[in-house]
Protein backbone atom coordinates (compact mmCIF):
# COMPACT_ATOMS: atom_id res chain seq x y z
CA UNK A 1 0.00 0.00 0.00
CA UNK A 2 1.21 3.26 -0.75
CA UNK A 3 2.19 5.40 2.08
CA UNK A 4 1.47 9.17 2.63
CA UNK A 5 0.81 11.24 5.62
CA UNK A 6 -2.65 11.67 6.53
CA UNK A 7 -3.27 15.45 6.47
CA UNK A 8 -6.40 17.66 7.45
CA UNK A 9 -8.77 17.88 4.51
CA UNK A 10 -8.72 21.77 3.97
CA UNK A 11 -11.57 23.82 2.06
CA UNK A 12 -11.40 26.29 -0.93
CA UNK A 13 -13.42 29.48 -0.21
CA UNK A 14 -16.27 29.37 -2.11
CA UNK A 15 -16.24 32.38 -4.57
CA UNK A 16 -13.12 31.45 -5.92
CA UNK A 17 -13.93 27.85 -6.45
CA UNK A 18 -17.55 28.75 -8.25
CA UNK A 19 -14.85 31.53 -10.19
CA UNK A 20 -12.49 28.72 -10.87
CA UNK A 21 -15.64 26.17 -11.90
CA UNK A 22 -17.05 29.31 -14.01
CA UNK A 23 -13.92 29.62 -16.17
CA UNK A 24 -13.85 26.10 -17.56
CA UNK A 25 -13.10 25.79 -20.85
CA UNK A 26 -12.40 23.18 -23.32
CA UNK A 27 -9.69 23.69 -26.34
CA UNK A 28 -11.02 20.95 -28.21
CA UNK A 29 -7.35 19.75 -29.08
CA UNK A 30 -5.07 18.11 -26.23
CA UNK A 31 -1.37 16.96 -27.11
CA UNK A 32 -1.54 13.31 -27.80
CA UNK A 33 1.80 11.27 -26.21
CA UNK A 34 2.92 8.97 -28.73
CA UNK A 35 4.26 6.55 -25.55
CA UNK A 36 1.10 6.30 -23.21
CA UNK A 37 1.16 3.04 -21.66
CA UNK A 38 -1.87 1.24 -21.09
CA UNK A 39 -2.86 1.94 -17.36
CA UNK A 40 -5.32 -1.05 -16.19
CA UNK A 41 -6.98 -2.59 -13.06
CA UNK A 42 -5.94 -6.21 -11.58
CA UNK A 43 -5.92 -8.02 -8.99
CA UNK A 44 -6.75 -4.84 -6.94
CA UNK A 45 -4.25 -2.86 -8.25
CA UNK A 46 -2.73 -0.63 -11.07
CA UNK A 47 -1.03 -2.49 -13.56
CA UNK A 48 1.09 -0.55 -16.54
CA UNK A 49 0.92 -2.47 -19.33
CA UNK A 50 3.60 -2.53 -22.69
CA UNK A 51 2.51 -3.22 -25.97
CA UNK A 52 5.65 -3.71 -27.78
CA UNK A 53 6.89 -6.37 -25.16
CA UNK A 54 3.83 -7.48 -24.06
CA UNK A 55 4.71 -7.24 -20.21
CA UNK A 56 3.22 -5.43 -17.63
CA UNK A 57 4.66 -3.70 -14.34
CA UNK A 58 2.64 -3.46 -11.09
CA UNK A 59 2.40 0.02 -9.85
CA UNK A 60 0.66 0.06 -6.84
CA UNK A 61 0.63 -3.33 -4.30
CA UNK A 62 -2.26 -2.67 -1.71
CA UNK A 63 -4.69 -5.19 -3.33
CA UNK A 64 -7.69 -3.25 -2.57
CA UNK A 65 -7.36 -0.35 -5.33
CA UNK A 66 -10.28 0.75 -8.00
CA UNK A 67 -9.04 2.43 -10.98
CA UNK A 68 -7.47 3.65 -12.83
CA UNK A 69 -9.85 6.73 -14.11
CA UNK A 70 -7.81 9.05 -16.88
CA UNK A 71 -7.80 13.00 -16.63
CA UNK A 72 -8.75 14.62 -19.79
CA UNK A 73 -5.55 15.66 -21.01
CA UNK A 74 -4.14 12.30 -20.20
CA UNK A 75 -1.21 13.41 -17.82
CA UNK A 76 -2.90 11.78 -14.88
CA UNK A 77 -4.84 9.10 -12.92
CA UNK A 78 -6.78 9.25 -10.19
CA UNK A 79 -8.21 5.90 -8.21
CA UNK A 80 -9.81 4.60 -4.51
CA UNK A 81 -7.94 2.69 -2.22
CA UNK A 82 -9.81 1.01 0.52
CA UNK A 83 -8.98 2.35 3.95
CA UNK A 84 -5.85 0.19 5.85
CA UNK A 85 -8.14 0.23 8.72
CA UNK A 86 -11.82 -0.90 7.39
CA UNK A 87 -9.81 -3.71 5.76
CA UNK A 88 -8.95 -5.09 8.83
CA UNK A 89 -12.42 -4.39 10.65
CA UNK A 90 -13.71 -5.82 7.76
CA UNK A 91 -11.19 -9.49 8.02
CA UNK A 92 -12.26 -9.48 11.58
CA UNK A 93 -15.80 -9.54 10.69
CA UNK A 94 -16.79 -5.87 12.72
CA UNK A 95 -17.04 -3.81 9.94
CA UNK A 96 -20.09 -1.65 9.38
CA UNK A 97 -20.16 -2.27 5.58
CA UNK A 98 -20.81 -6.06 4.96
CA UNK A 99 -21.12 -4.82 0.91
CA UNK A 100 -21.88 -2.03 -1.14
CA UNK A 101 -18.94 1.11 -1.12
CA UNK A 102 -16.24 0.71 1.52
CA UNK A 103 -14.65 3.10 3.28
CA UNK A 104 -11.92 4.65 0.53
CA UNK A 105 -9.20 6.80 0.11
CA UNK A 106 -8.27 9.10 -3.12
CA UNK A 107 -5.02 8.79 -4.51
CA UNK A 108 -3.38 10.63 -7.78
CA UNK A 109 -0.96 9.25 -10.00
CA UNK A 110 1.36 11.84 -12.72
CA UNK A 111 1.77 9.23 -15.17
CA UNK A 112 4.94 10.63 -16.64
CA UNK A 113 6.89 10.53 -13.34
CA UNK A 114 4.59 7.74 -11.62
CA UNK A 115 4.70 9.83 -8.36
CA UNK A 116 1.70 9.06 -5.88
CA UNK A 117 -0.34 12.09 -4.15
CA UNK A 118 -2.72 11.30 -1.64
CA UNK A 119 -5.49 13.64 -1.73
CA UNK A 120 -8.12 12.37 0.58
CA UNK A 121 -8.16 10.17 3.65
CA UNK A 122 -9.79 9.01 6.53
CA UNK A 123 -9.29 12.18 8.54
CA UNK A 124 -11.75 12.84 10.96
CA UNK A 125 -13.79 9.77 10.27
CA UNK A 126 -15.55 8.00 12.63
CA UNK A 127 -15.27 4.06 13.09
CA UNK A 128 -17.73 3.41 10.01
CA UNK A 129 -15.19 5.36 7.60
CA UNK A 130 -16.16 7.45 4.99
CA UNK A 131 -17.28 6.08 2.01
CA UNK A 132 -16.12 8.06 -1.21
CA UNK A 133 -17.71 7.61 -4.87
CA UNK A 134 -15.43 7.44 -8.40
CA UNK A 135 -14.01 11.09 -8.19
CA UNK A 136 -14.31 12.24 -11.65
CA UNK A 137 -12.06 15.09 -13.38
CA UNK A 138 -13.12 18.33 -14.95
CA UNK A 139 -12.92 18.80 -18.44
CA UNK A 140 -9.87 20.95 -17.99
CA UNK A 141 -7.96 18.13 -15.72
CA UNK A 142 -7.59 20.81 -13.26
CA UNK A 143 -10.20 19.61 -10.42
CA UNK A 144 -12.13 16.65 -9.26
CA UNK A 145 -15.42 15.92 -7.73
CA UNK A 146 -17.06 13.28 -5.57
CA UNK A 147 -19.46 12.26 -3.39
CA UNK A 148 -18.70 11.71 0.33
CA UNK A 149 -20.78 10.24 3.17
CA UNK A 150 -19.53 9.21 6.68
CA UNK A 151 -22.23 6.77 7.93
CA UNK A 152 -21.46 6.86 11.40
CA UNK A 153 -21.88 10.89 11.73
CA UNK A 154 -24.81 11.59 8.90
CA UNK A 155 -27.96 9.93 7.82
CA UNK A 156 -27.79 8.23 4.51
CA UNK A 157 -29.45 11.17 2.49
CA UNK A 158 -26.83 13.76 3.76
CA UNK A 159 -23.96 12.88 1.38
CA UNK A 160 -21.49 15.91 0.71
CA UNK A 161 -20.19 16.69 -2.90
CA UNK A 162 -16.75 17.65 -2.42
CA UNK A 163 -14.51 19.18 -4.80
CA UNK A 164 -10.54 19.06 -4.82
CA UNK A 165 -8.45 21.99 -6.86
CA UNK A 166 -5.13 20.43 -8.12
CA UNK A 167 -3.51 23.97 -8.09
CA UNK A 168 -4.30 24.72 -4.53
CA UNK A 169 -4.22 21.27 -2.91
CA UNK A 170 -7.90 22.23 -1.30
CA UNK A 171 -10.59 20.56 -0.67
CA UNK A 172 -14.37 22.34 -0.80
CA UNK A 173 -17.83 21.48 -0.23
CA UNK A 174 -19.77 22.21 -3.19
CA UNK A 175 -23.47 20.62 -2.05
CA UNK A 176 -23.76 20.04 1.75
CA UNK A 177 -27.05 17.78 0.92
CA UNK A 178 -26.88 15.09 -1.51
CA UNK A 179 -30.04 12.63 -1.08
CA UNK A 180 -28.40 9.55 -2.33
CA UNK A 181 -31.76 8.13 -2.85
CA UNK A 182 -32.94 4.37 -2.25
CA UNK A 183 -30.26 2.23 -0.25
CA UNK A 184 -30.82 -1.78 0.48
CA UNK A 185 -28.65 -3.34 3.68
CA UNK A 186 -25.02 -1.50 2.49
CA UNK A 187 -25.21 1.94 1.09
CA UNK A 188 -23.72 2.23 -2.34
CA UNK A 189 -22.16 5.62 -3.14
CA UNK A 190 -23.74 6.61 -6.51
CA UNK A 191 -21.44 7.30 -10.00
CA UNK A 192 -21.43 11.07 -11.26
CA UNK A 193 -20.55 12.44 -14.68
CA UNK A 194 -18.53 16.09 -15.20
CA UNK A 195 -18.47 17.14 -18.75
CA UNK A 196 -18.65 20.33 -20.75
CA UNK A 197 -22.45 20.50 -19.31
CA UNK A 198 -21.80 20.42 -16.00
CA UNK A 199 -22.08 17.83 -13.35
CA UNK A 200 -24.83 14.99 -13.46
CA UNK A 201 -26.03 11.65 -11.37
CA UNK A 202 -29.16 8.84 -11.74
CA UNK A 203 -31.27 9.48 -8.73
CA UNK A 204 -33.50 6.28 -7.85
CA UNK A 205 -36.12 6.20 -5.14
CA UNK A 206 -39.52 5.22 -4.29
CA UNK A 207 -42.08 8.10 -4.34
CA UNK A 208 -44.32 7.06 -1.13
CA UNK A 209 -44.86 3.51 1.24
CA UNK A 210 -41.97 1.72 -0.75
CA UNK A 211 -44.53 1.88 -3.89
CA UNK A 212 -43.93 3.78 -6.82
CA UNK A 213 -40.16 3.51 -7.99
CA UNK A 214 -39.27 6.59 -9.91
CA UNK A 215 -35.66 7.58 -11.84
CA UNK A 216 -34.20 11.19 -12.15
CA UNK A 217 -31.46 12.41 -13.96
CA UNK A 218 -30.16 15.73 -11.69
CA UNK A 219 -27.90 18.36 -13.08
CA UNK A 220 -25.93 20.54 -10.32
CA UNK A 221 -25.27 23.77 -10.49
CA UNK A 222 -21.96 25.04 -9.66
CA UNK A 223 -22.99 28.31 -9.16
CA UNK A 224 -25.50 27.83 -6.04
CA UNK A 225 -25.19 23.69 -5.50
CA UNK A 226 -28.69 23.81 -6.73
CA UNK A 227 -30.05 20.82 -8.44
CA UNK A 228 -32.74 20.39 -11.41
CA UNK A 229 -34.06 16.71 -11.87
CA UNK A 230 -35.79 15.23 -15.05
CA UNK A 231 -38.17 12.42 -14.42
CA UNK A 232 -37.23 9.70 -16.25
CA UNK A 233 -40.61 7.90 -16.57
CA UNK A 234 -39.59 4.61 -15.13
CA UNK A 235 -41.99 1.86 -15.76
CA UNK A 236 -43.80 -0.57 -13.95
CA UNK A 237 -41.71 -3.15 -15.28
CA UNK A 238 -38.25 -1.03 -14.76
CA UNK A 239 -37.30 -2.43 -18.83
CA UNK A 240 -36.52 0.88 -19.66
CA UNK A 241 -34.43 2.25 -16.81
CA UNK A 242 -31.13 3.47 -17.92
CA UNK A 243 -28.08 1.71 -18.51
CA UNK A 244 -25.61 4.15 -18.06
CA UNK A 245 -25.29 7.83 -18.86
CA UNK A 246 -22.78 10.07 -20.81
CA UNK A 247 -21.62 13.33 -21.74
CA UNK A 248 -21.55 14.01 -25.83
CA UNK A 249 -20.89 16.55 -28.00
CA UNK A 250 -23.16 16.25 -30.11
CA UNK A 251 -22.83 18.97 -33.25
CA UNK A 252 -20.28 21.04 -31.23
CA UNK A 253 -22.95 21.37 -27.76
CA UNK A 254 -22.28 19.28 -24.56
CA UNK A 255 -25.83 16.79 -24.10
CA UNK A 256 -26.47 14.30 -21.86
CA UNK A 257 -27.06 10.91 -23.88
CA UNK A 258 -29.55 8.06 -22.26
CA UNK A 259 -28.42 4.29 -22.71
CA UNK A 260 -31.61 2.65 -22.78
CA UNK A 261 -32.44 -0.78 -23.85
CA UNK A 262 -31.23 -0.88 -27.45
CA UNK A 263 -31.66 2.78 -27.94
CA UNK A 264 -30.22 6.37 -26.98
CA UNK A 265 -32.13 9.43 -25.96
CA UNK A 266 -30.35 12.97 -25.31
CA UNK A 267 -31.40 15.03 -23.30
CA UNK A 268 -30.57 19.20 -23.42
CA UNK A 269 -30.44 20.14 -20.12
CA UNK A 270 -30.26 23.45 -20.96
CA UNK A 271 -33.35 23.86 -23.37
CA UNK A 272 -35.02 21.49 -20.95
CA UNK A 273 -35.87 18.87 -24.02
CA UNK A 274 -35.62 14.91 -24.64
CA UNK A 275 -34.62 13.48 -28.21
CA UNK A 276 -34.83 9.98 -29.82
CA UNK A 277 -31.32 10.07 -31.04
CA UNK A 278 -30.75 7.83 -34.44
CA UNK A 279 -27.36 6.50 -34.13
CA UNK A 280 -25.51 5.21 -31.38
CA UNK A 281 -22.85 8.06 -30.03
CA UNK A 282 -19.12 7.07 -30.67
CA UNK A 283 -15.65 7.07 -28.86
CA UNK A 284 -13.28 8.27 -30.55
CA UNK A 285 -9.64 9.95 -29.46
CA UNK A 286 -9.81 13.36 -27.77
CA UNK A 287 -9.24 16.18 -30.06
CA UNK A 288 -7.37 13.62 -32.88
CA UNK A 289 -8.78 14.05 -36.63
CA UNK A 290 -9.01 10.85 -38.90
CA UNK A 291 -8.78 7.93 -35.98
CA UNK A 292 -10.58 5.05 -35.20
CA UNK A 293 -14.24 5.77 -34.20
CA UNK A 294 -15.82 2.78 -31.63
CA UNK A 295 -19.60 2.32 -31.73
CA UNK A 296 -21.38 0.54 -28.87
CA UNK A 297 -24.27 -1.65 -30.47
CA UNK A 298 -26.97 -3.82 -28.84
CA UNK A 299 -26.07 -7.50 -28.92
CA UNK A 300 -28.89 -9.10 -31.11
CA UNK A 301 -31.70 -10.91 -29.31
CA UNK A 302 -30.50 -9.85 -25.90
CA UNK A 303 -34.21 -8.27 -24.80
CA UNK A 304 -32.28 -6.66 -22.03
CA UNK A 305 -30.13 -4.81 -24.10
CA UNK A 306 -27.56 -4.79 -21.41
CA UNK A 307 -24.80 -6.68 -23.79
CA UNK A 308 -22.60 -4.18 -25.68
CA UNK A 309 -20.54 -5.39 -28.97
CA UNK A 310 -17.89 -2.69 -30.18
CA UNK A 311 -17.47 -2.51 -33.42
CA UNK A 312 -15.09 0.02 -35.17
CA UNK A 313 -15.36 2.64 -37.98
CA UNK A 314 -12.37 4.48 -39.98
CA UNK A 315 -13.74 6.59 -43.22
CA UNK A 316 -16.84 4.23 -45.07
CA UNK A 317 -15.41 1.15 -43.07
CA UNK A 318 -16.58 -0.55 -40.41
CA UNK A 319 -14.91 -3.38 -38.67
CA UNK A 320 -15.80 -6.05 -36.03
CA UNK A 321 -13.18 -5.29 -32.99
CA UNK A 322 -14.37 -9.07 -31.29
CA UNK A 323 -15.20 -7.29 -27.99
CA UNK A 324 -18.21 -7.69 -26.18
CA UNK A 325 -18.63 -6.08 -22.65
CA UNK A 326 -21.66 -5.77 -20.07
CA UNK A 327 -23.08 -2.09 -20.80
CA UNK A 328 -21.03 0.48 -21.49
CA UNK A 329 -20.48 1.56 -18.09
CA UNK A 330 -16.76 2.74 -17.55
CA UNK A 331 -15.55 -0.29 -16.08
CA UNK A 332 -15.61 -2.50 -19.62
CA UNK A 333 -14.91 0.67 -21.90
CA UNK A 334 -11.67 -0.24 -24.33
CA UNK A 335 -9.18 2.36 -24.98
CA UNK A 336 -7.90 4.11 -27.50
CA UNK A 337 -4.21 4.39 -28.42
CA UNK A 338 -2.85 8.05 -28.67
CA UNK A 339 -2.47 7.71 -32.03
CA UNK A 340 -6.30 6.51 -33.01
CA UNK A 341 -5.04 2.79 -34.54
CA UNK A 342 -5.22 0.57 -32.34
CA UNK A 343 -8.18 -0.55 -29.04
CA UNK A 344 -7.21 -2.25 -26.30
CA UNK A 345 -9.24 -4.23 -23.54
CA UNK A 346 -9.28 -6.07 -20.72
CA UNK A 347 -10.76 -9.82 -21.23
CA UNK A 348 -10.72 -12.05 -18.43
CA UNK A 349 -7.26 -12.18 -16.97
CA UNK A 350 -5.31 -10.09 -19.79
CA UNK A 351 -5.25 -7.17 -21.88
CA UNK A 352 -5.92 -7.46 -25.46
CA UNK A 353 -5.63 -5.49 -28.55
CA UNK A 354 -7.21 -5.19 -32.13
CA UNK A 355 -6.22 -3.11 -35.03
CA UNK A 356 -7.22 -2.67 -38.61
CA UNK A 357 -6.39 -5.80 -40.58
CA UNK A 358 -6.57 -8.28 -37.41
CA UNK A 359 -10.35 -9.21 -38.32
CA UNK A 360 -11.68 -10.51 -35.49
CA UNK A 361 -8.66 -11.84 -33.91
CA UNK A 362 -7.30 -10.26 -30.42
CA UNK A 363 -3.80 -10.16 -29.15
CA UNK A 364 -3.06 -10.72 -25.71
CA UNK A 365 -1.05 -8.32 -23.60
CA UNK A 366 -0.44 -9.80 -20.70
CA UNK A 367 -2.11 -11.99 -17.87
CA UNK A 368 -2.23 -11.32 -14.26
CA UNK A 369 -4.58 -12.58 -11.68
CA UNK A 370 -7.73 -10.25 -11.33
CA UNK A 371 -9.66 -10.37 -8.32
CA UNK A 372 -13.03 -8.18 -8.00
CA UNK A 373 -14.72 -9.00 -4.93
CA UNK A 374 -16.21 -6.49 -1.49
CA UNK A 375 -14.02 -4.60 0.13
CA UNK A 376 -12.01 -3.21 -3.37
CA UNK A 377 -13.56 -0.12 -4.61
CA UNK A 378 -15.61 0.11 -7.95
CA UNK A 379 -12.95 -0.91 -10.58
CA UNK A 380 -12.15 0.27 -14.00
CA UNK A 381 -11.25 -1.73 -16.97
CA UNK A 382 -8.32 0.77 -18.49
CA UNK A 383 -7.57 3.40 -20.09
CA UNK A 384 -5.41 4.68 -22.73
CA UNK A 385 -5.14 8.12 -24.13
CA UNK A 386 -7.88 10.55 -23.71
CA UNK A 387 -11.35 9.79 -24.87
CA UNK A 388 -14.88 11.55 -25.76
CA UNK A 389 -18.17 11.02 -26.94
CA UNK A 390 -19.36 12.56 -30.23
CA UNK A 391 -22.54 12.26 -32.57
CA UNK A 392 -23.81 13.47 -35.64
CA UNK A 393 -27.14 11.83 -35.59
CA UNK A 394 -30.32 13.19 -36.06
CA UNK A 395 -32.69 13.93 -33.03
CA UNK A 396 -36.00 12.83 -33.51
CA UNK A 397 -39.20 13.29 -31.42
CA UNK A 398 -37.86 16.04 -29.66
CA UNK A 399 -40.50 17.22 -26.27
CA UNK A 400 -40.28 18.53 -23.17
CA UNK A 401 -38.83 17.07 -20.64
CA UNK A 402 -40.66 16.57 -16.95
CA UNK A 403 -38.20 19.05 -14.89
CA UNK A 404 -39.13 19.46 -11.33
CA UNK A 405 -38.20 22.49 -9.45
CA UNK A 406 -34.90 22.89 -8.43
CA UNK A 407 -33.54 21.59 -5.06
CA UNK A 408 -32.22 24.48 -3.47
CA UNK A 409 -28.96 24.07 -0.77
CA UNK A 410 -29.97 23.30 2.45
CA UNK A 411 -27.37 24.44 4.53
CA UNK A 412 -26.87 28.45 2.73
CA UNK A 413 -23.24 28.60 4.36
CA UNK A 414 -20.57 26.66 2.36
CA UNK A 415 -18.45 25.26 6.24
CA UNK A 416 -14.84 26.28 6.61
CA UNK A 417 -13.91 24.27 9.68
CA UNK A 418 -12.79 20.52 9.60
CA UNK A 419 -12.13 17.98 12.08
CA UNK A 420 -8.83 18.32 14.16
CA UNK A 421 -8.75 22.29 13.88
CA UNK A 422 -9.41 24.57 17.03
CA UNK A 423 -12.54 26.80 17.14
CA UNK A 424 -13.49 29.72 18.62
CA UNK A 425 -16.83 31.75 19.43
CA UNK A 426 -16.62 34.95 17.98
CA UNK A 427 -17.53 38.48 20.27
CA UNK A 428 -20.66 39.05 21.56
CA UNK A 429 -21.82 35.35 20.91
CA UNK A 430 -23.31 32.97 22.83
CA UNK A 431 -23.79 28.86 21.23
CA UNK A 432 -26.10 26.77 22.35
CA UNK A 433 -24.30 22.77 22.59
CA UNK A 434 -26.31 19.97 21.89
CA UNK A 435 -26.46 16.10 22.07
CA UNK A 436 -27.17 15.34 18.49
CA UNK A 437 -26.53 17.28 15.18
CA UNK A 438 -30.18 18.67 15.43
CA UNK A 439 -32.63 21.80 16.52
CA UNK A 440 -34.63 19.27 18.25
CA UNK A 441 -31.89 17.61 20.25
CA UNK A 442 -31.34 18.42 23.68
CA UNK A 443 -29.08 21.28 25.13
CA UNK A 444 -25.82 19.63 27.31
CA UNK A 445 -24.74 23.16 27.63
CA UNK A 446 -23.42 27.19 26.42
CA UNK A 447 -20.24 28.05 24.95
CA UNK A 448 -20.28 31.99 25.34
CA UNK A 449 -17.49 34.39 23.27
CA UNK A 450 -14.43 33.45 23.70
CA UNK A 451 -14.78 30.21 24.12
CA UNK A 452 -12.16 27.98 22.60
CA UNK A 453 -12.91 24.38 21.76
CA UNK A 454 -11.57 21.14 19.48
CA UNK A 455 -13.59 20.28 16.49
CA UNK A 456 -13.57 16.54 16.64
CA UNK A 457 -16.21 15.91 13.80
CA UNK A 458 -18.14 17.50 11.35
CA UNK A 459 -19.49 18.85 9.64
CA UNK A 460 -22.86 17.52 9.48
CA UNK A 461 -25.72 19.96 7.50
CA UNK A 462 -29.50 19.20 9.66
CA UNK A 463 -31.95 21.87 9.81
CA UNK A 464 -30.27 24.21 7.70
CA UNK A 465 -27.21 24.69 10.03
CA UNK A 466 -23.55 23.62 9.40
CA UNK A 467 -22.95 21.35 12.99
CA UNK A 468 -19.70 19.85 14.21
CA UNK A 469 -18.79 18.20 17.61
CA UNK A 470 -16.34 20.46 19.58
CA UNK A 471 -14.60 19.58 23.08
CA UNK A 472 -12.65 21.85 25.78
CA UNK A 473 -12.73 20.95 29.48
CA UNK A 474 -16.17 22.37 30.12
CA UNK A 475 -18.16 21.05 27.51
CA UNK A 476 -18.51 18.97 24.78
CA UNK A 477 -21.23 18.68 21.70
CA UNK A 478 -22.74 19.46 18.94
CA UNK A 479 -22.76 23.12 17.83
CA UNK A 480 -23.45 25.21 14.93
CA UNK A 481 -21.35 27.29 12.65
CA UNK A 482 -23.28 30.07 12.08
CA UNK A 483 -26.35 31.12 10.48
CA UNK A 484 -28.13 34.34 8.56
CA UNK A 485 -25.19 34.92 6.54
CA UNK A 486 -22.55 34.81 9.43
CA UNK A 487 -20.31 32.48 11.16
CA UNK A 488 -20.36 32.26 14.79
CA UNK A 489 -17.71 29.55 15.23
CA UNK A 490 -14.16 30.88 13.77
CA UNK A 491 -10.93 28.91 12.94
CA UNK A 492 -8.65 30.02 16.09
CA UNK A 493 -4.76 29.99 16.14
CA UNK A 494 -2.99 31.75 19.18
CA UNK A 495 -1.00 34.37 17.79
CA UNK A 496 1.55 35.82 21.23
CA UNK A 497 0.80 39.34 20.77
CA UNK A 498 -2.39 39.57 19.15
CA UNK A 499 -5.75 40.29 20.56
CA UNK A 500 -8.47 37.30 20.62
CA UNK A 501 -9.74 36.27 17.18
CA UNK A 502 -12.85 37.83 15.80
CA UNK A 503 -13.02 37.48 11.93
CA UNK A 504 -13.06 34.82 9.88
CA UNK A 505 -12.93 33.94 5.94
CA UNK A 506 -15.20 34.88 3.85
CA UNK A 507 -16.39 38.00 5.78
CA UNK A 508 -15.37 41.60 4.79
CA UNK A 509 -13.21 43.85 7.20
CA UNK A 510 -12.10 47.20 6.93
CA UNK A 511 -9.66 49.34 9.13
CA UNK A 512 -10.14 50.29 12.40
CA UNK A 513 -9.79 53.51 14.46
CA UNK A 514 -9.08 55.71 11.68
CA UNK A 515 -5.61 54.77 10.52
CA UNK A 516 -4.29 53.37 7.36
CA UNK A 517 -2.79 50.01 6.49
CA UNK A 518 -0.23 48.55 4.34
CA UNK A 519 -1.01 45.07 2.61
CA UNK A 520 1.74 43.40 2.08
CA UNK A 521 3.46 40.55 0.09
CA UNK A 522 3.57 38.49 2.92
CA UNK A 523 2.51 37.80 6.70
CA UNK A 524 5.19 40.03 9.08
CA UNK A 525 6.69 43.42 8.93
CA UNK A 526 10.12 41.72 7.97
CA UNK A 527 11.52 40.91 4.24
CA UNK A 528 8.20 41.52 2.74
CA UNK A 529 6.98 44.63 0.16
CA UNK A 530 4.10 47.01 0.17
CA UNK A 531 1.58 46.31 -2.03
CA UNK A 532 -0.82 48.98 -1.62
CA UNK A 533 -2.14 51.10 1.07
CA UNK A 534 -5.93 50.21 2.77
CA UNK A 535 -7.01 53.75 4.13
CA UNK A 536 -10.52 53.93 6.93
CA UNK A 537 -13.55 52.93 4.80
CA UNK A 538 -11.89 50.74 2.43
CA UNK A 539 -13.26 47.20 2.58
CA UNK A 540 -11.78 44.39 1.65
CA UNK A 541 -12.35 40.21 2.06
CA UNK A 542 -10.62 38.10 4.29
CA UNK A 543 -9.55 35.01 1.75
CA UNK A 544 -8.25 32.36 4.12
CA UNK A 545 -7.21 31.31 7.29
CA UNK A 546 -4.62 33.49 9.61
CA UNK A 547 -0.83 32.82 10.18
CA UNK A 548 1.19 34.38 13.38
CA UNK A 549 4.12 36.05 11.97
CA UNK A 550 7.81 35.86 13.98
CA UNK A 551 6.96 38.62 16.45
CA UNK A 552 3.50 36.64 17.48
CA UNK A 553 1.42 38.54 15.46
CA UNK A 554 -1.24 37.72 13.49
CA UNK A 555 -2.07 38.35 9.95
CA UNK A 556 -4.90 37.55 7.50
CA UNK A 557 -4.76 37.26 3.27
CA UNK A 558 -7.03 39.25 1.91
CA UNK A 559 -8.40 41.08 -1.66
CA UNK A 560 -8.54 44.35 -1.80
CA UNK A 561 -9.53 45.89 -4.98
CA UNK A 562 -7.56 43.75 -7.42
CA UNK A 563 -4.60 43.11 -4.81
CA UNK A 564 -4.20 39.76 -2.84
CA UNK A 565 -1.92 40.29 0.33
CA UNK A 566 -1.35 40.13 4.10
CA UNK A 567 -2.52 42.47 6.44
CA UNK A 568 -1.79 42.55 10.25
CA UNK A 569 -5.11 41.96 12.73
CA UNK A 570 -3.35 44.29 15.66
CA UNK A 571 -0.94 43.68 18.32
CA UNK A 572 -1.86 43.50 21.83
CA UNK A 573 -4.57 44.32 22.92
CA UNK A 574 -5.28 46.87 19.75
CA UNK A 575 -7.40 45.95 16.84
CA UNK A 576 -5.98 47.09 13.41
CA UNK A 577 -9.14 45.77 11.38
CA UNK A 578 -12.71 45.09 12.55
CA UNK A 579 -15.88 43.72 10.31
CA UNK A 580 -16.84 46.43 7.94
Amino acid sequence: MLKGESQIMKRLLLALLLATAFALTYSGVWAQNANQPILAYRGGDIWKYDLATQTATQLTHWGYNGGPILSPDGSKIVYLSTASNFVAQYEAGTASQTGGSAPANIWLMDIATESFQLIADQSGASHAGILRSLPNWSPDSRQLVWLQLDPGLQSIDAAHLNLHDLASGLTSTLVNHVDLGFQGDDIRMPSLRWGEGGIARLHFDFRSGGANPFLQIQFIDLANGAMTAYDLGLNESRDNTVRDFIWVNHLGRSLMALQIKDYWDLIDPQAGTRSRLSDPPRLQNRGLAGGLQLIPLSVANDSGGWNIHWSATHGTNTYDTGYQSYRVNRNNRPGLSPDGTRVAWQDSERVSAWQIGMGNSRRTVAETSSRWAFPIPQPFGLVWAPTEWITTGALEGAQAAPALPPAAPSCPLAPLLVAGQQAILGPGISSRVRTAASLNADIAGIMDAGDVALIEAGPICADGYHWYFARNEEIAGWIAEGGAGDYWLLYNIDCANSPPIRLSATMTATVAGGRSLSVRNGKGNVDTAALALASPGDAFTITGRPECDLSGERWYPIQLGHTLGWVAAGAGDEYYIERA
